[in-house]
């Protein structure tokens, strides 16, 4: 393995390159165009995600993260031996560390292997929709899904997602009329009867396995002849959750219809896999335990797990707990320590042997 110059600049200009969900083409390109000089094969793709590659061997470790960020700017800096910017969590920080612990590696290390950058468009909105585009043209034979675990931890697991929007619409009449109910009381009961379910299917399981809903938003009104009532539902679900059956829940009140617009079931893995095991060896070869993390939120494994069906886990230096905040920021030496995990764990991954 090469040695490293500890360094945070290449960081720091991704981090300067706003791309907020839908607004990525342009750092796309300029990512691109750094990765091709730094000697990456580079190009963006018809949606706009960024997707390079390096090496010829014919075992395919995809690298699959996300250039996108919230919106809301955080001035970037240094400071105190952090730096500070939209993106340096959640999940530039981990792109940055894909690219250069490849660029770590020797040519025996490399041999056999092609690394393959996958930098997603629009993972922080519904759609997800640069994850969608890759899964249906590459199959690798593992996959790193970049987001924030800690340099000394994995996280083998996130929650599913459903994602759905209520309405109710009924003619007007007088509030005064005999069995007069509004249209937001049968929304209503739609989210107290998911609501109800959920709580009953949550006794006893562990909260990786519960299913945990959200009204994320409400709203009512009237035209001259109508009246109407809408909310938005989000419910984070286990591996044993049947999403369908809660879709199906929500639209059992008469007259409420439900639009899905999500949903993605849970991930895991045991722990136990070829991938798993190489980042446990490389985190206690630099002198820590290795920590197991289960999340409730998703990602993008969420998306190509079922296509892909290959070892598959997400890593990334970074405190999970600044995601989205307005003082997001890394320390340059957990940084410097995810670089070396990761360079660690593809060198150990084997290659296929030819035949």
């Amino acid at each position: 393995m090469r040695a490293r110059e500890k360094t945070i600049e290449f960081l720091k200009w991704m981090v300067e390159q706003y791309s907020p969900s839908h607004h990525e083409q342009a750092f796309s390109r300029a990512l691109a165009g750094q990765l091709e000089r730094r000697g990456w094969r580079a190009h963006t793709d018809e949606v706009g995600n960024t997707i390079a590659s390096m090496g010829e061997g014919g075992t395919c470790i995809a690298l699959l993260g996300h250039i996108d960020t919230v919106p809301g700017e955080v001035p970037v800096r240094i400071e105190d031996g952090r730096l500070f910017g939209r993106g340096t969590v959640d999940a530039k920080g981990a792109i940055g560390a894909f690219i250069e612990a490849v660029e770590l590696l020797d040519e025996s290390e490399r041999a056999g292997k092609k690394f393959l950058l996958l930098g997603c468009v629009e993972e922080e909105v519904a759609i997800t929709r640069g994850a969608f585009h890759v899964r249906e043209r590459y199959r690798p034979d593992f996959v790193i899904n970049g987001e924030p675990s800690g340099a000394h931890a994995v996280t083998i697991g996130y929650k599913g997602l459903v994602r759905a929007e209520l309405e109710y619409r009924a003619s007007r009449r007088h509030t005064a009329s005999r069995d007069y109910r509004a249209a937001a009381e049968h929304v209503v009961e739609a989210w107290n009867q998911l609501r109800a379910d959920c709580d009953a299917w949550n006794r006893e399981r562990p909260l990786f396995e519960q299913n945990l809903p959200s009204l994320t938003s409400f709203q009512t009104g009237a035209t001259d002849t109508e009246e109407w009532a809408r909310a938005s539902v989000n419910v984070r679900t286990g591996p044993a959750s049947d999403g369908e059956r809660l879709l199906a829940l929500l639209g059992a009140v008469p007259g409420v219809t439900v639009k899905a617009l999500s949903h993605k079931g849970a991930v895991s893995t045991d722990g136990n896999d070829e991938l798993s095991r190489s980042f446990k060896r490389a985190i206690r070869e630099r002198g820590a335990r290795p920590t197991l993390r289960l999340k409730t939120g998703t990602s993008d494994w969420n998306t190509v797990a079922a296509a892909w069906q290959v070892p598959t886990l997400a890593y990334g230096p970074g405190d999970s707990a600044l995601d989205h905040t307005p003082h997001e920021h890394i320390g340059l030496d957990e940084y410097e320590e995810g670089v070396a995990v990761l360079a660690r764990v593809l060198a150990l991954l084997p290659a296929k042997t030819p035949g």
